[in-house]
């Protein structure tokens, strides 16, 4: 409680004695305050205490009502708020129309010209069916009724599979690893590649499969000679007919002939190796790249295609060795492992029978362990010996 010093009302001629009492939540303490800071609201609560009469008294409330106040300014102030602008999406008006789909069956399996398995339904329960058929009688017997297949035996039966189903890779199935067969094979794309621009046609079969043809076809390619004037090549040939080999509709009935080292080892000898410094734009190096391993199966990485700049390049990278799949493979290529007398490379790992069948003592072993009834090999349903768990420590 705070006493005010006398205060001298608008409109009155009443000096009164105001006292105060003020609970301000919004500060957490009672504080006491002059008249002109109240009002009458539901964070202060007020006691005027006055002396005069009750027509004074009654002004004095209704004054103190429309007294103006920042008490609720101060506890709650405004809080002005501005509508923030919606960021414009930038997906596109397909993807913000999007509606997704009931039936989440993957598009490629709708699409497919394959015989599917049926999605699985559960049948009726007996009592169901009786309840909506009352002349329903239950099967007894297994006879006429439809006999379904397994589902791991879908894809054997007829008319669910067939030649037209087997993967068909772009690249060669056997992969050609002799580097003399290769540069051959090089010299084909690279002739082709020529061919197919300076007759106007490259740009839209740069990304389409090249029909392979047959041996004639690919002599006639190979007999081609690689002119280079400046930086600008150019062919001496038939490249019309080259051109044509390549664009038309391959027939799969068609054998093609691979080609023999020995074979290309000659043809190599008759060809000059100027063709080799020639320089690859990006094109024709995705070109070529694509060519080789549809003929050779070997796939030029991107990283390393990026750096090779000649076609000599390119041929170092399509005729490096493959790396051997097992260490084995690559200790039986040494010849100083094989000359050593203590030491013998296998290309899996050796047992112990197999270890004492070739020193001759299983034989011996087999005989001592049917002599005492213990079994050859395993443990014949007998436990692990515990005694060796004792002894480590494990129990």
């Amino acid at each position: 409680m705070h006493s005010f010093l006398p205060r001298r009302l608008e409109g009155s001629s009443l000096d009164l004695d105001l006292h105060f009492s003020i609970s301000w939540p919004c500060l957490g303490a009672s504080t006491a305050t002059t008249a002109n800071h109240v009002k009458n609201n539901a964070y202060a609560e007020t006691r005027v205490v006055a002396i005069g009469d009750s027509d004074t008294l009654a002004s004095v409330q209704s004054n103190l009502r429309r007294m103006p106040s920042r008490l609720d300014d101060e506890c709650h102030p405004k809080q002005e708020y501005r509508m923030e602008p919606e960021d414009p999406s930038n997906l596109p008006e397909e993807a913000l129309d999007f509606q997704p789909r009931t039936d989440k069956t993957p598009a490629a399996v709708l699409e497919s010209r394959l015989t599917l398995p049926p999605k699985r339904t559960e049948a009726a329960s007996e009592k169901e069916l009786t309840s909506s058929d009352p002349t329903y009688v239950p099967a007894t017997e297994a006879e006429g009724l439809e006999e379904i297949g397994a589902l791991n035996t879908w894809w054997d039966q007829e008319g669910h599979w067939g030649e037209e189903s087997e993967f068909k890779g772009f690249g060669s199935a056997e992969k050609v690893v002799d580097k003399d067969v290769v540069e051959v094979y090089l010299r084909q794309a690279v002739v082709e590649a020529l061919a197919l621009r300076e007759t106007g046609a490259f740009s839209d079969w740069a990304t389409k499969k090249w029909r392979e043809g047959p041996r004639s076809e690919l002599d006639q390619v190979l007999a081609a000679e690689i002119q280079v004037q400046g930086s600008q090549p150019s062919l001496k040939g038939d490249v019309a007919a080259i051109a044509r080999s390549l664009t038309a509709e391959a027939d799969e009935t068609e054998a093609i002939e691979k080609i023999h080292p020995e074979e290309a080892r000659e043809m190599l000898k008759t060809w000059d190796a100027s063709w080799k410094d020639l320089v690859l734009d990006d094109q024709l190096k995705f070109a070529l790249r694509k060519r080789l391993y549809q003929l050779t199966g070997t796939l030029i990485a991107d990283a390393k295609l990026g750096a090779a700049h000649t076609v000599k390049h390119v041929l170092t990278l399509a005729a490096k060795k493959p790396q051997p799949k097992k260490l084995a493979e690559l200790l039986e290529t040494r010849s100083d492992l094989q000359e050593l007398a203590n030491v013998k490379v296998h290309n899996r790992k050796i047992g112990p029978i197999e270890k004492e069948t070739a020193l001759g003592r299983w034989k011996v072993i087999e005989e001592e362990l049917t002599k005492r009834g213990l079994p050859v090999t395993g443990t014949a349903g007998m436990s692990k010996n515990k005694e060796r768990d004792w002894i480590s420590g494990k129990m």
